[in-house]
């Protein structure tokens, strides 16, 4: 179904993180970039979330079931590491031990911080986030979504 959306997305996102990279650290239109890089990072993981979970129930549930599914988790937002475990458990309390158990506290925490952040920004407050970081955090975020696309599977 959707997994190819997922690496368009990724792609995007590698490449807007290739071209951020290239701008020289102190200049303000980096930090910026930055938090716009934090904001889709964050929308990444959601979309990668959402398409998960739509092929999962595509073509073994009901259409019904499909139509909850989908409204359920069209406005998914804030998947902090909290908040995606839960989701993972209202489907399969497997998914959600499983996700807890395989991700590192670094994982986590650059989860947590991402979409800390993005709130923070989405709402005009103070951030702190450097360049550096949500490279760093990216990365996390890419590989805790390898981890559920394992979990999350027929």
């Amino acid at each position: 179904m959707g997994f190819y959306k997922i690496k368009i997305y990724e792609r995007q996102l590698d490449n807007l993180f290739n071209e951020v990279s290239q701008v020289q650290e102190g200049e303000i239109n980096k930090a910026h970039l930055t938090r716009y890089l934090c904001i889709r990072t964050s929308g990444y993981l959601e979309n990668v979330t959402r398409i998960l979970i739509a092929h999962f129930c595509d073509g073994t549930s009901p259409q019904p079931i499909n139509n909850y599914i989908a409204k359920r988790t069209k406005y998914i937002t804030n998947l902090d590491f909290k908040r995606l475990k839960g989701l993972l458990s209202e489907f399969d309390i497997k998914w959600s031990q499983e996700f807890e158990n395989r991700l590192s506290d670094q994982q986590k925490s650059s989860i947590n911080s991402v979409i800390s952040n993005r709130n923070n920004i989405a709402h005009g407050n103070q951030d702190s986030i450097t360049y550096r970081d949500m490279a760093s955090y990216y990365q996390d975020v890419k590989d805790v979504c390898n981890i559920l696309m394992e979990i999350i599977k027929k």
